[in-house]
């Protein structure tokens, strides 16, 4: 724990992927590592081969230089330069079975639903993947209708993402936590704006006030210190 002070919040703020369920293999820290993040890459690559008529690695050069020059929102490119909606090619890569990635957990339903403060969503991932994770998870209802994704413009790491919650709820930025696995997109600008802030991981290094190795013990770490 970075911060000593036993200040009780009243409202958290979840990432989804490798903070709610872990990755099933490669760097669970990493998401571009792990199998779900290799097939979403792969996913990636064939639409631009099937949408622009390219070989593969054609595909592959046109994919890094929009990951490149969007900063990984690749899907703002694809919208600017293809024509594409984003949510078409979100339907084309990222609609995957979460059965396939992710094994259920009871326990985390349990201890979702007995946390006494307000609670809400904020992926970077598009609210096709988003909502197939919640639901197949079976704790969609602890968050609805505060889930915020990474369909609009305003996305992760920027901070005006987390003040949305801030306005949402009518609460000080000082009153919420934000939990989440990255430290540039969970963690840094949740900081920057007065928000607590929980890293999910071990033995790494962090900003953030907490660390527990998931989600369960992080909230269990939080009540222990009388944060929740």
């Amino acid at each position: 724990m970075k911060n000593n002070k036993e200040q009780k919040i009243e409202a958290i703020i979840f990432d989804i992927d490798g903070t709610l369920y872990q990755f099933d293999q490669g760097d669970e820290s990493h998401f571009s590592s792990s199998r779900f993040g290799k097939q979403i890459h792969q996913n990636c690559i064939g639409f631009f081969m099937n949408t622009l008529g390219l070989k593969e690695d054609q595909a592959l050069e046109k994919y890094t230089d929009y990951r490149a020059r969007y900063n990984d929102e690749v899907s703002l490119g694809v919208e600017k330069e293809l024509g594409i909606n984003r949510s078409e090619y979100f339907a084309n890569t990222w609609d995957l079975d979460p059965s396939e990635f992710i094994q259920p957990n009871t326990l985390l339903i349990e201890t979702l639903s007995s946390l006494p403060v307000k609670t809400g969503i904020l992926s970077a991932a598009p609210c096709i993947w988003v909502n197939k994770v919640l639901n197949f998870l079976e704790i969609k209802h602890i968050f609805d209708p505060d889930i915020f994704t990474g369909d609009p413009d305003l996305r992760k790491p920027n901070p005006k993402v987390f003040e949305q919650f801030s306005k949402l709820w009518g609460m000080p930025a000082q009153s919420i936590l934000s939990i989440g696995d990255q430290e540039k997109t969970d963690i840094i600008p949740a900081k920057s704006i007065g928000m607590m802030t929980a890293r999910i991981g071990q033995n790494i290094k962090t900003e953030a006030d907490f660390i527990a190795p998931n989600a369960i013990e992080m909230i269990t770490l939080l009540k222990q210190k009388g944060i929740i």
